[in-house]
């Protein structure tokens, strides 16, 4: 008993030691991590000093802790938060506690010549690789916390200048192309901005920043009401398709797309572009629709009270009658235009007799004092449908 009391004192004593020296004993340490990781000399994201502060700390409350004295799990926490906060790999840090590890026990096992005393040293490294488990561990979760933290700042501050952009408040053209370079936008090619609605907190585009990068288009996107707004930077003019291909793949909701535009500074006209194209595709739908590949569609969503009051007018009573007659009239007068006029491809289309389409025809002349068959008549009527079918109409039934 009283030999492995000595024994244990004899390893205290070693310990102790080394605290003693713990100032050169970081300089080593500090020498030997950084030389067996690059990423400290990339772009100096953590220089020779500060770290040496971190190896110091740290080595100093393990060898405490070797000592079986109270300690604390601060300093490697606060390695883990400045590591995180200099864009250190998580990987690194948990190599620089490893390590750590191998350089205490080969300065432990350098102290001793003495056979007897270096076997008593073996059940401490079981609380050497216990300490500096539980090192790692400590500091994996601060840097985990202090990396997600730091996420929401960065997500915060891109959201914030993409905002500048669309609302227009950049002011200048250097600025906004400033800004697209923060936001890695800044490429020669063409500028799209997307507008998908969200429905009960559901994403409306699913993997689409994903998919759009593997496509070599940037994008970036932020949650404004009721809707989730992305400024797409593309290669050049032929890969608008690429981008709305990419878009409908899960498209969950309507989504509007602007026209293709040649600076950022641009942005607040798109976006209002972006919104309007929304409007031109009917409510409760799953699309996208690009800014004025429908004019019809366009004029209504962009004077919706005056495209409502001309329906109103020009359907008259049939806006009247019951659901189900009406949507029968109007489906029907959809499918007419639908065909080019036909009615034996609208009776077709309808999956009725040649002659109900006739008499449904006679009945929305008779109703609207519209007759399809004529010019004017039938711009009217098929303006007004398309009103009807944005949802910019109200029923009077």
């Amino acid at each position: 008993m009283a030999a492995e009391l000595e024994g244990d004192e004899r390893v205290a004593e070693l310990v102790g030691r080394l605290l003693d020296d713990v100032g050169p004993l970081s300089d080593e340490l500090t020498v030997e991590i950084m030389s067996g990781e690059h990423s400290y000399g990339e772009g100096a994201l953590l220089d020779e000093e500060r770290l040496r502060t971190v190896v110091r700390d740290n080595l100093r409350t393990l060898l405490t802790t070797l000592q079986r004295r109270p300690a604390t799990l601060d300093a490697p926490r606060a390695a883990g938060r400045l590591k995180a906060e200099h864009g250190i790999p998580l990987a690194v840090l948990l190599h620089a506690y490893r390590t750590a590890g191998r350089f205490v026990w080969d300065r432990l096992r350098a102290l001793t010549d003495d056979e007897e005393i270096a076997a008593q040293l073996l059940p401490l490294a079981s609380s050497l690789w216990a300490a500096i488990d539980a090192y790692s561990g400590a500091a994996a979760d601060a840097y985990r916390t202090a990396d997600e933290v730091h996420a929401r700042r960065d997500a915060t501050a891109r959201g914030a200048m993409l905002a500048t952009l669309l609302d227009g408040r950049v002011g200048t053209s250097a600025g906004a192309w400033e800004i697209a370079r923060v936001l890695g936008l800044d490429r020669q090619g063409p500028f799209l901005v997307v507008c998908a609605e969200t429905r009960e907190g559901a994403e409306p585009l699913p993997g689409a920043g994903v998919r759009l990068r593997a496509a070599g288009i940037g994008s970036e996107w932020i949650p404004q009401i009721d809707v989730v707004v992305g400024l797409l930077a593309l290669s050049n003019e032929s890969t608008v398709a690429t981008a709305l291909d990419e878009l409908m793949e899960g498209v969950r909701s309507r989504v509007g797309v602007s026209r293709p535009f040649a600076s950022p500074v641009n942005a607040a006209t798109a976006w209002r572009e972006a919104q309007l194209a929304v409007q031109c595709l009917p409510p409760g739908t799953a699309g996208s629709h690009l800014y004025g590949t429908s004019p019809i569609a366009l004029l209504a969503a962009a004077s919706p009270d005056a495209a409502a009051e001309m329906a109103e007018a020009v359907l008259g009573p049939l806006r009247a009658l019951p659901e189900v007659d009406q949507a029968t009239l109007l489906e029907t007068l959809r499918a007419w235009f639908t065909v080019g006029g036909s009615t034996a491809r609208a009776a077709e289309l309808l999956h009725c007799h040649r002659n109900t389409v006739l008499y449904r025809l006679n009945r929305i002349a008779g109703l609207t004092g519209r007759r399809p068959t004529e010019a004017e008549s039938a711009a009217e009527l098929y303006v007004a449908l398309q009103v009807v079918r944005l949802g910019l109409a109200v029923s009077g039934a």
